[in-house]
């Protein structure tokens, strides 16, 4: 399985840790590969624990609670072990 998006976000609570580019999530042992550059990050938020990703899917949002992201440069990976939440329509 492979899915793909154009933007998303590291949470902490209602603060935004950073903001990420195009994302992939590909099959991996154990569960799923996420993976995103970092288009900005806010040097408070990103550090702090637990995080929420939340990941923009046209009019929806999937989002996955306590992550723990992988943070290499601009890079940043997950695996996912679990299946996100969705969120109805979101208002821009």
């Amino acid at each position: 399985m492979r899915a793909s998006g154009l933007s998303g976000e590291l949470r902490y609570g209602y603060q935004c840790a950073a903001r990420l580019g195009a994302w992939t999530i590909e099959s991996c042992d154990g569960g799923f590969r996420f993976a995103a550059p970092i288009a900005e990050a806010h040097e408070v938020w990103i550090v702090c624990r637990p995080l929420r990703l939340v990941l923009a899917l046209g009019l929806a949002e999937w989002v996955w609670d306590d992550v723990d992201p992988a943070i290499d440069g601009a890079t940043v990976t997950i695996t996912l072990t679990h299946r996100p939440s969705a969120a109805g329509a979101r208002v821009e």
